[in-house]
């Protein structure tokens, strides 16, 4: 299996971790009780800073390339970069909810749930179709020497949840999700 794609997949598997995560603590939010607003800002800088910075522009990396090799594949895929733009959007929405509820700025509960769960499932319905569709045509589109070119620039930034990450997000880095 391609080293770059198990990294993108495991970067995956670790986003929706931290998803099911934030899910729970919104869930507590909808009942009326106290979430740990720490957990979930820590969630969102999570997510601010590695998908954002580090993890799209590495499928967009290899997207480019499929385009150069494979372009048929390439347009199946659809418009990834704008997926991302869109997701990005929605993350800074709910991210500026979080920081307003942390500030005590008056927000309707409604609202601050609403934007939770628009970011949480559009995140979620955005990987699938990344596993779906993305990565199977990468796979199926790039060669050997498209994977070497690409691989060493997609190793440069590690899931800071990983094991062997930088000491960053220590506090996600061991939560598991709780039975409801």
């Amino acid at each position: 299996m391609n080293n770059a794609l198990d990294m993108i997949r495991n970067q995956h598997l670790s986003m929706s971790r931290l998803l099911a995560l934030l899910e729970q603590q919104i869930a507590l939010f909808e009942r009326g009780l106290k979430p740990d607003y720490e957990l979930v800002k820590e969630i969102v800088d999570y997510f601010l800073t590695f998908p954002n910075l580090y993890h799209h522009p590495k499928e967009n990396l290899i997207l480019a390339k499929l385009r150069q090799r494979a372009p048929e594949l390439a347009r199946r895929v659809g418009d990834l970069e704008g997926e991302h733009t869109a997701r990005s959007n929605e993350l800074y929405d709910f991210a500026h909810a979080v920081i307003n509820v942390l500030l005590d700025v008056e927000m309707p509960r409604e609202r601050f749930a609403k934007l939770a769960r628009t970011f949480i499932d559009r995140e979620r319905k955005h990987m699938a179709e990344e596993e779906r569709a993305f990565l199977p045509a990468a796979e199926a589109g790039l060669t050997e020497e498209d994977w070497a070119a690409i691989s060493p620039k997609i190793g440069m930034f590690r899931d800071p949840l990983s094991e062997r990450a930088e000491v960053r997000f220590v506090r996600l880095r061991g939560r598991r999700t709780q039975p409801s």
